[in-house]
């Protein structure tokens, strides 16, 4: 059997399936615990994440195939390069942390951002994650820790930690600006103080190899600033995902108001008798 993982061949599409097949699991085991049930769970699962990312670095800092594949010299792997502070693996920690305070900014940028920032590194790898074998480590701790970023994702909301509204967006897009000022500052941190001259957390120095960045830098030559049109973009994301819970959620409230209507008439019926 080929065991080679690329983003579109057999064993990509098998690797979702079973994320696909964890979210059906964790809802079904969980739908009808209590919420402290819930985020115990929650919160064990981010942690499990956070050690599966570690071990998949520390694998990474000695993979000699990888360090040449990238023209790094093993003596020159930066600890400060691998932390988890990009869009998708930060998400980690900001799951944990959101619902355990329940803070709908958070839960928002949660459920919008870690689906998203993960589904776009698994189907845009860098070449170093990209035709290997599943089988070596750092091949299944990358794709790994994304899907499962991406499953925690999504269990924020069928868990029932949160149900999108669009009255969250300005406090999501807030935390959004909060959380890229802060990897914008330990990017410059780390550049300007030689810690780390290629930290790139965000991607608000440069656009590295994101094509779509690229076409912004091009509009608006200026780290950090040169991302704004993306907000324009994850507007809409936004709104397209949360659209069908507005409809459901109005569709809701208009049967519970008939139903209460119904009672209502029918004990007006029972006194009159």
């Amino acid at each position: 059997m080929n065991w080679n993982f690329a983003p579109f061949n057999g064993l990509y599409y098998v690797a979702w399936g079973i994320a696909i097949a964890i979210i059906l699991g964790i809802y079904f085991i969980f739908r009808n615990k209590s919420e402290k049930t819930k985020t115990v769970f929650m919160v064990s699962f981010c942690s499990f994440i956070v050690a599966l990312f570690f071990v998949y670095k520390c694998f990474l800092s000695v993979d000699k195939q990888y360090l040449t594949t990238y023209d790094v010299p093993l003596e020159r792997f930066n600890w400060f390069n691998e932390l988890p502070f990009q869009l998708c693996n930060i998400n980690m920690f900001i799951i944990a942390i959101a619902v355990l305070t329940k803070k709908r900014g958070l839960l928002g940028f949660a459920f919008f951002l870690a689906p998203l920032g993960a589904t776009m590194a698994l189907l845009n790898p860098e070449r170093g994650f990209n035709g290997y074998s599943i089988l070596m480590p750092r091949m299944w701790g990358f794709y790994g820790t994304h899907l499962l970023i991406v499953v925690a994702g999504i269990s924020v909301a069928t868990l029932g930690f949160y149900r999108p509204k669009f009255k969250d967006f300005p406090t999501i897009f807030i935390t959004f600006f909060g959380v890229a000022i802060f990897a914008h500052i330990i990017n410059l941190v780390f550049v300007k103080t030689g810690i780390c001259k290629e930290a790139n957390y965000f991607f608000t120095m440069n656009p590295s190899s994101v094509g779509i960045l690229k076409m912004f830098r091009s509009w608006i030559d200026l780290p950090f600033l040169y991302l704004l049109p993306a907000i324009a973009i994850l507007g809409v994301y936004m709104g397209v995902v949360t659209l069908p819970f507005h409809v459901v959620a109005k569709v809701n409230k208009n049967i519970e108001q008939q139903e209460a209507e119904e009672i209502k008439e029918e004990n007006k019926e029972t006194i009159n008798v």
